[in-house]
């Protein structure tokens, strides 16, 4: 098989290639000398004022940067200054008694396929998480309640 394809491999490299047809030697030809013109034009000068307009779109785009940045800066220094002031009035809280809790709110079955045609059931179950904090001493209560999804997929088994 593989000196069936060197012969033929050499056969073609002995043949010569066929002209081109004249027709296309001649589109071709036509093309070229279209495509290339006679006369390069001469370059032309920007005005002042052309340069004036592009230094000023420059300069704005950097005053706009350094204005970022001056208030980015002002930012960041300031809530540390104000933490400083107000740190002595603060009190520290202690929580002495912490709950925990959840509580369920709601719980589904859904089915879908995945992309090669097999079903899952997804087992959902939405949840309300709760946090209280107290501090009898100074008499504070944080309470803190978020919801949460909770999404479990079960395969069927196929037979």
């Amino acid at each position: 098989m593989e000196k069936e394809q060197e012969r033929f491999e050499s056969d073609l490299r002995r043949i010569a290639p066929a002209p081109a047809p004249a027709d296309l030697m001649e589109r071709l030809r036509a093309v070229r000398n279209f495509s290339q013109p006679a006369s390069r034009p001469e370059p032309r000068r920007s005005s002042g004022m052309i340069d004036f307009f592009l230094g000023l779109r420059w300069v704005m785009a950097a005053t706009s940067v350094v204005v970022a940045a001056i208030l980015f800066v002002r930012m960041e220094t300031r809530p540390a200054a104000e933490a400083r002031k107000s740190s002595p009035a603060t009190v520290p809280i202690k929580a002495n008694a912490v709950q925990v809790d959840h509580a369920l709110v709601s719980s589904f079955d859904a089915v879908a396929q995945l992309p090669d045609g097999e079903p899952v059931r997804f087992l959902c179950r939405k949840w309300i998480d709760d946090v209280v904090m107290r501090d009898p001493s100074h008499g504070v209560v944080i309470e803190h309640s978020s919801p949460r999804l909770e999404v479990i997929p079960v395969r069927f088994e196929t037979y």
